[in-house]
C-alpha cells in the first residue's frame, strides 16, 4: 500500500475552540521541506482561502486521499525546535489559549509572516457588454493600465476606496479581478552591498588610476563592502559600479546583525572573586549542573551578598562547556545594568531580549541566539522563549517580582515557563532573590528545591537599621504632628552635624485618610467607600479638601 507524509498542522487566526493541529499532505517536492517548527501556507476551510501554518509535526501514512495538500513551505529551516514546540503545546493547554499565541511570543514580530492580498484582472473582459457600478469601471481601467497584478491596500487607497470595502472580493466573485494571496516576511534582513572581483578578471585589462586602486584592495582583502572601498581609496562608489558593468567587479550582499552594543568596548577579563559564601554556593550549584539531573534551587542571599558574582561564575562555567545560558531581570531598567557587568567580561557573545529593542534589533538578536553566536542571553521575562539551541542555564534574578507574569494573553508566568525548560532538558534553574515569593520560600524549606543561604554583604558592608513606628502610638503620647518622635529626632541629628536627610512621600494628597481622634473612624467615600484623601488646597479650597483617588 502506498504512504506518503502528513504534517500535523497548526493554524494561525483560529479561535480558541477549533484550534488543533489539522492534517495536509506534504507534496513529494516538499518533503526535504517540511518539518517541524517550519511555517507552511495552506487551504483552510470550505473556501480553501490561504492560511499561514506551523508544522508541528510529521507523519507517515496510508491513509491520506482526502487530505489537503501544503501550497508551499514559508522557511528553509525550522524556526522552532522540538523543545519549543513542546514548550507551546504546554502553554496552550496551561493558559487556555492558541498556539500562534504562544508562537508570537517566542518568534519576532519582523520574522512573522503576514498574508498579503492582490488583483489582476482576467483576461477578455469586455466593459461594454457588462453592467459595471463607476468603482468597478474605475478598477478594471487601472488594472488593464498596470498590466500586473496590484496589491489590496495598494490598489483601494488608489481608487479612494474605504480599507474595508469588500468591492474586490465581490468583483472577484463575479470574475471581473482573479485575487492573489501570498505571505510576506514583516521586516527583511539587514544586508550590506559587498564587492568582489570577478572570476573572469583579465589582468592584462587597461585600468584608470581609480580603478586599479579599487583592484588592488579587492586582491588584498578579497571582498569589501562599497563604503570600504571608497573611504580606503578615496573613489566614489560611481568607480566601482562601472568595473562591475565591465565585468571585473561583481556585487554580492552581506547579512549583518543591526546592535545597540559598543562592540569595541575592551573586555575585562579579571579573576571574578567569590567569598566564603558565594564559593559555597558555586560550588553546590555547579555540582548540580555537572550531575547532569537538572533542578531547581534557591539562592536566598541578602541585600549586596553579591548574587551577581555566583551568576557570573557560574556563566562563565556553562559557557565554558559549550552550553548557552539565560539569565532573567524583572524589569528593562534592570537590563542595562546587568548588561554591562556581563558584557563586560564576556563581549559580543551576549545578547540582549526585551520590548524596547527595535524590531530589526530584535530580529537579529535572535538569530544570533539561534546560530549560538551569542552564548549568554539577558533580558526580561520574554527571554524565558530565546531559541538557545544548547540550553545549559536558566537564572531569574528578583524572581519574587510580578512583571515575571504577564497580564495579557498568554497570561503565563516566565518561572513556569523556566521551569518546564529546565526540567525537559535536565538542566538547572536558579531562582535568586533578598526577599523569595512566599511559593519558591515554601518549596525550598520543605526541601522540593535546594536552598542556598548567604546571610553577609560583600566586602563586610553592614545592612542599614529599619525602625518601624506605630503612629498610634505616637497620638496616645501627645504627639500630634506628621512626624514620630525618633524620626524628628534622628533628622535633627542630622542636621546638628551638617548631614543630610532624604524624605520619601508615598502618596498624592497631604495625607492618605482623615480619621476621628476620638473614635478612629475613617472618613471613606460614599460611592466606593475607599478612604478619602486629604489634600490642602484643591482648586478653589484653600481650607482643604477631601478626594477619592479611586473615582
Amino acid at each position: 500500500m502506498r504512504s506518503a507524509l502528513v504534517a500535523h498542522v497548526a493554524v494561525d487566526r483560529t479561535a480558541y475552540h477549533f484550534d488543533k493541529p489539522y492534517d495536509y499532505l506534504v507534496p513529494f517536492d516538499m518533503v526535504e521541506k517540511a518539518k517541524a517548527g517550519c511555517r507552511v501556507l495552506i487551504p483552510f476551510g470550505t473556501g480553501n482561502r490561504k492560511r499561514q501554518g506551523m508544522i508541528l509535526s510529521v507523519t507517515a501514512t496510508s491513509d491520506f486521499e482526502k487530505l489537503k495538500p501544503i501550497n508551499s513551505v514559508l522557511d528553509n529551516d525550522p524556526l522552532l525546535s522540538e523543545e519549543m514546540l513542546k514548550l507551546a503545546a504546554w502553554l496552550k493547554e496551561r493558559t487556555f489559549c492558541t498556539y500562534f499565541d504562544v508562537f508570537h511570543l517566542m518568534i519576532p514580530a519582523g520574522i512573522n509572516m503576514q498574508m498579503v492580498s492582490a488583483y489582476r484582472l482576467c483576461e477578455d473582459i469586455d466593459c461594454d457588454n457588462l453592467s459595471l457600478t463607476d468603482d468597478e469601471k474605475s478598477v478594471i481601467q487601472y488594472l488593464r493600465q498596470s498590466g500586473a497584478q496590484v496589491e489590496k491596500d495598494r490598489l483601494l487607497e488608489i481608487m479612494g476606496l474605504n480599507p474595508d470595502s469588500d468591492l474586490l472580493d465581490k468583483m472577484a466573485a463575479k470574475g471581473f479581478v482573479t485575487r492573489y494571496e501570498d505571505a510576506v516576511r514583516r521586516m527583511g534582513d539587514a544586508t550590506v552591498k559587498m564587492a568582489r572581483l570577478s572570476r573572469d578578471f583579465d589582468e592584462s585589462e587597461k585600468l584608470t588610476k581609480k580603478q586599479a586602486d579599487v583592484v588592488e584592495i579587492l586582491k588584498m582583502t578579497g571582498a569589501a563592502s562599497v563604503k570600504e572601498i571608497c573611504y580606503f581609496t578615496g573613489v566614489t562608489a560611481a568607480v566601482v559600479t562601472n568595473l562591475e558593468r565591465k565585468g571585473i567587479v561583481e556585487f554580492f550582499d552581506e547579512e549583518v546583525y543591526r546592535t545597540f552594543l559598543d562592540t569595541d568596548r575592551p573586555e575585562d577579563k579579571r579573576e571574578i572573586l567569590l567569598t566564603d559564601e558565594q564559593k559555597s554556593a558555586y560550588d553546590r550549584l555547579i555540582n548540580i549542573y555537572n550531575s547532569g539531573k537538572g533542578g531547581a534551587a534557591l539562592l536566598y542571599g541578602v541585600t549586596g551578598s553579591g548574587k551577581t558574582q555566583v551568576f557570573l561564575r557560574l556563566v562563565d562555567q556553562v559557557t565554558a562547556s559549550g552550553k548557552q545560558a539565560i539569565v532573567m531581570v524583572p524589569e528593562i531598567s534592570l537590563t542595562p545594568q546587568m548588561m554591562t557587568k556581563f558584557f563586560s567580561y564576556f563581549g559580543d557573545s551576549v545578547a540582549v531580549v526585551h520590548s524596547a529593542l527595535s524590531a530589526g534589533e530584535r530580529i537579529d538578536e535572535w538569530k544570533r541566539i539561534a546560530s549560538g553566536k551569542a552564548r549568554i542571553i539577558v533580558g526580561t521575562r520574554s527571554a524565558v522563549f530565546a531559541p538557545a539551541k544548547e540550553l545549559g542555564l536558566i537564572i531569574m534574578d528578583e524572581e519574587q517580582e510580578q512583571s515575571y507574569k504577564s497580564d495579557r494573553s498568554p497570561r503565563f508566568h516566565a518561572r513556569d515557563a523556566a521551569a518546564f525548560r529546565c526540567k525537559k532538558l535536565g538542566i538547572p534553574l536558579l531562582l535568586a532573590s533578598a526577599t523569595p515569593s512566599i511559593e519558591t520560600f515554601y518549596k525550598a524549606q520543605k526541601g522540593k528545591i535546594n536552598l542556598f543561604e548567604m546571610t553577609e554583604r560583600f566586602g563586610g558592608a553592614k545592612l542599614p537599621e529599619s525602625v518601624i513606628v506605630d503612629m498610634k502610638n505616637e497620638l496616645l503620647s501627645g504627639r500630634t504632628g506628621v512626624l514620630s518622635e525618633v524620626l524628628a529626632e534622628d533628622i535633627q541629628y542630622n542636621l546638628d552635624n551638617g548631614q543630610q536627610s532624604i524624605l520619601l512621600m508615598n502618596r498624592r494628597g497631604y495625607n492618605t485618610s482623615v480619621s476621628c481622634r476620638t473614635c478612629n473612624q475613617t472618613l471613606t467615600c460614599p460611592n466606593c467607600s475607599i478612604s478619602l484623601n486629604y489634600h490642602t488646597k484643591k482648586g478653589n479650597y484653600d481650607d482643604g479638601f477631601l478626594f477619592c483617588h479611586f473615582c
